[in-house]
């Protein structure tokens, strides 16, 4: 690790000590230390608004992190990703680095270079190759296609809405990164709710609200995540309204992105509602198990040093079926035991091992026998355990076999081999067709609701 990287880690520490994470994630997360030069550092920030809290709430830490690395007393320049021009950058690198020539003109123009191939606020390793289609999204994908080949033209504005870790916001993403890569000049933004009302609110306090207009009205692409959080804003939805006009008017693509439909989101003035309307609302529903599994094929790339077995795969996929950043913090954990445990080769019980440590509350799953669970199935329904496991094709039988490889999988933690195992040797995808057919019949059925409620509490 360089100098520079270490004096910034330790920046970064020392804020984390002196500010509430709300407060680290809006005025430091997104600053970046692009050079040290002559006992200067320049940083850049997204925001002019954003000196005067790093000037006074941080200069301590600048300070003592410069002391601490560099043994001195070390100077900052500030550089903004939001300027309108690379004389912006060449000045703040004239003031800040004194007059070596050649050195001043390599660093100005690296700057520059920097500048014009910022990505404000877009997470590059969100993009359309690396998400993975499945029926759930399908329409979401094709349309946030569209208006990445088309901004401002196709479905516009784009409002996409799902529950929560099911792609939104790598669709967003995607959608500047897209942008971006045809037209590296493009000036797309991706921002959350929560930070254009902090910004809106910073920009009220220091009186600087044509700095705020600037930034949002006169972009090519805006792409803001979760517009549920602007209910009951009313001042700042007045702005928001104002910039959707005039983006709108002026043919600028608008994504945004909520957890319900537009005409669910309470709190919000009808004209924004209507507004949200005019475009293209599609949704996102959770991954069917072919999706979730092909998630997981990609995501465990990352961690190749890793060999998963493919029922360890069909576990994950069967117990995470509705957030996929869950899977993705599951994975981690897998990651994390087989480190410690110094195993290569993920299973299923090193799966739940590493799944059970996810959670502080005690576990109760898979200390259920399945023995006891096809017991009293079958006592409920009049068959018998070993009817339970035949091949006898009779209703009342195959609709308690069913049940009880449902109650298997959602009251064990078993892999599906292994319950099929336990039901006559049957094949893994004879379990996951019973489990998805009695979880169907549920959401229509109250009289099954109720006859799973009983059976529930016989086998507790």
């Amino acid at each position: 690790m360089s100098l520079e990287d270490q004096f910034w880690r330790r920046v970064q520490e020392l804020a984390r000590t002196l500010l509430k994470q709300a407060t680290y994630d809006y005025y430091v997360s997104q600053a970046k230390l692009l050079t040290i030069v002559n006992d200067t550092a320049t940083i850049q920030l997204d925001l002019p608004l954003k000196q005067l809290f790093w000037d006074t709430t941080l200069q301590s830490a600048i300070i003592q992190a410069g002391f601490e690395v560099f043994e001195v007393e070390m100077k900052v320049a500030y550089v903004f990703s939001d300027a309108n021009s690379p004389s912006v950058l060449e000045k703040t690198a004239t003031d800040s680095r004194g007059n070596n020539g050649s050195q001043q003109a390599t660093i100005t123009e690296n700057l520059v270079q920097e500048y014009v191939q910022e990505k404000p606020g877009i997470n590059s390793k969100y993009t359309f190759d690396n998400f993975v289609q499945g029926e759930g999204n399908r329409w979401a994908f094709a349309a946030a296609s569209a208006v990445s080949e088309s901004p401002g033209t196709a479905y516009n504005p784009l409002f996409i809405w799902g529950g929560s870790g099911l792609g939104k916001t790598h669709l967003l993403n995607a959608i500047g990164n897209k942008v971006l890569s045809e037209n590296p000049r493009a000036r797309v933004k991706y921002i959350t709710t929560d930070n254009f009302i902090n910004e809106y609110i910073s920009h009220i306090r220091l009186n600087t609200m044509d700095e705020l207009k600037e930034k949002f009205r006169n972009l090519d692409v805006l792409l803001i995540d979760d517009i549920q959080s602007l209910a009951q804003k009313k001042s700042t939805q007045e702005e928001f309204f104002n910039t959707f006009n005039a983006l709108y008017d002026n043919k600028k693509q608008i994504v945004l992105t909520s957890d319900r439909t537009p005409s669910q989101l309470d709190g919000l003035e009808e004209r924004l509602v209507t507004r949200f309307n005019w475009g293209l609302p599609v949704d996102i529903t959770p991954p069917d198990f072919e999706t979730r599994v092909a998630i997981l094929n990609q995501k465990i790339q990352e961690y190749s040093h890793l060999t998963f077995k493919q029922e360890a795969i069909e576990y994950l996929a069967n117990h995470f079926n509705s957030n996929v950043r869950e899977l993705e913090g599951a994975l981690k954990n897998i990651s994390l035991v087989a480190n410690v445990k110094q195993v290569d080769t993920i299973t299923v019980d090193l799966a739940v091992e590493a799944l059970r440590s996810r959670t502080q509350a005690p576990t109760t799953m898979n200390v259920i026998p399945i023995d006891k669970i096809q017991h009293e199935v079958g006592q409920f329904y009049g068959v018998s355990v070993k009817e339970i496991k035949g091949t006898k094709r009779v209703q009342n039988i195959v609709q308690a076999r069913q049940v009880a490889m449902y109650l298997a999988r959602e009251l064990t933690d078993n892999s599906l081999p292994k319950i099929g195992k336990e039901f006559g040797n049957r094949d893994h995808s004879t379990v996951l067709h019973a489990y998805n057919k009695i979880k169907a019949a549920l959401a229509k059925d109250d009289n099954l609701t109720l006859e799973l409620q009983t059976i529930r509490g016989k086998i507790r």
